[in-house]
C-alpha cells in the first residue's frame, strides 16, 4: 500500500518511489496535517494524533510506569499487484513520561480465524504522552510481499513482549520532518485503490550521530473527519547514503493509495 506522514513532533518522512513496487522504508517522522480539497465519510470512527516534538529521541528508555496501549484503529482488505493484501493502521497511545519502545505483532484471519499470514515490526520511539499511528500490511503481490496463504477476512494487532529480545530498549528515533506538501496525483498506484496521491517533505537529521543505515518512512491518510482512508510504507531511496548530523534532505513520494478524498497527510520517518 501506501506510506508517510508530518506532524508528531514535525516527524515524519515522504515516499520516494513507488513503494508498491520496491522494498518499504522504516524512518519515523510524523509530517503535520494538510490542507486538500474534499471529504468523504468512512466507516471507522478512528481520531488523527496530534504532533508531538520528537526530535530529541536519541536515548529510547523503558522507565515509564504506564505501559504503551496497542489497538487496531483501521484496517481494508484490497490488493496490490492483483493478489489480496491486508492494510492497517496500529494506534498505540504511550501515557508515560519517557519514550517507548514498542513491538508490534499483527496476523491476517481467514473467516475461520485460522492464521494466513504475519509479521513482527519494531515501530520507531514513541515520546511520552504521545500517540502514534502505524502503518502497515500483509500480502501483496510484489517481489519482497509474502503471498498469504488463504482468503483474508479480518487483521488482529498486539503488543509484542520481548521482541527478538529487545523489546522496550530499541533505538529507532524519529526524525524532524518540515515543509510539507501534499497533492492528489494520477499515478497507478498497483492496488484497487481509486485515488493516488503525492507528497514531498523535507527530512532532517535530528540526532546526534550521522545516520548510514537508511530510514524507514510512512504516510498515513485521514479524510475531513479524522478517519484513516489510505497511506503506506517502505523503505525511501532518496535519503542519503551519508546523512550527518542536523542536515537535510528533501523526500519525494508519489503513487500513494487513498480509499477517498484526503484532506490530511501525517508523514513520519525513522532512523534504521
Amino acid at each position: 500500500m501506501l506510506r508517510q506522514q508530518d506532524d508528531l513532533a514535525s516527524q515524519h518522512h515522504t515516499w520516494g518511489i513507488d513503494m508498491r513496487s520496491s522494498v518499504y522504508l522504516a524512518v519515523t517522522a510524523i509530517v503535520a496535517a494538510v490542507a486538500l480539497t474534499g471529504c468523504t465519510n468512512h466507516a471507522n470512527q478512528s481520531t488523527a494524533p496530534q504532533g508531538t516534538n520528537a526530535s530529541n529521541l536519541n536515548q529510547p528508555s523503558s522507565g515509564s510506569t504506564a505501559a504503551p496501549m496497542v489497538q487496531l484503529a483501521w484496517s481494508h482488505v484490497g490488493t496490490f499487484f492483483d493478489e489480496p493484501q491486508v492494510w492497517y493502521v496500529a494506534r498505540v497511545k504511550n501515557p508515560g513520561k519517557s519514550v517507548a519502545s514498542v513491538a508490534l505483532n499483527a496476523r491476517a484471519l481467514d473467516k475461520t480465524g485460522t492464521i494466513i499470514g504475519s509479521s513482527q515490526d519494531d515501530l520507531p520511539n514513541i515520546p511520552g504522552g504521545a500517540t502514534f499511528d502505524y502503518f502497515g500490511y500483509l500480502g501483496g503481490g510484489g517481489a519482497f510481499d509474502t503471498d498469504l496463504t488463504g482468503t483474508p477476512a479480518k487483521i488482529q494487532v498486539s503488543q509484542t513482549k520481548n521482541a527478538f529480545g529487545q523489546a522496550g530498549a530499541i533505538e529507532l528515533p524519529m526524525l524532524k520532518t518540515s515543509e510539507l506538501k501534499f497533492a492528489e496525483g494520477t499515478e497507478d498506484t498497483n492496488t484497487n485503490a481509486p485515488l493516488s496521491y503525492n507528497l514531498t517533505v523535507k527530512v532532517t537529521n535530528s540526532t546526534r550521530d550521522e545516520l548510514t543505515g537508511g530510514v524507514t518512512q510512512q504516510v498515513v491518510l485521514y479524510d475531513a473527519a479524522g478517519h484513516v482512508v489510505g497511506g503506506d510504507t517502505g523503505a525511501s531511496d532518496n535519503v542519503p547514503d551519508s546523512f550527518p548530523a542536523g542536515m537535510s534532505y528533501r523526500e519525494k513520494w508519489t503513487g500513494i493509495p487513498a480509499l477517498s478524498k484526503v484532506t490530511r497527510a501525517v508523514y513520519t520517518v525513522w532512523a534504521g
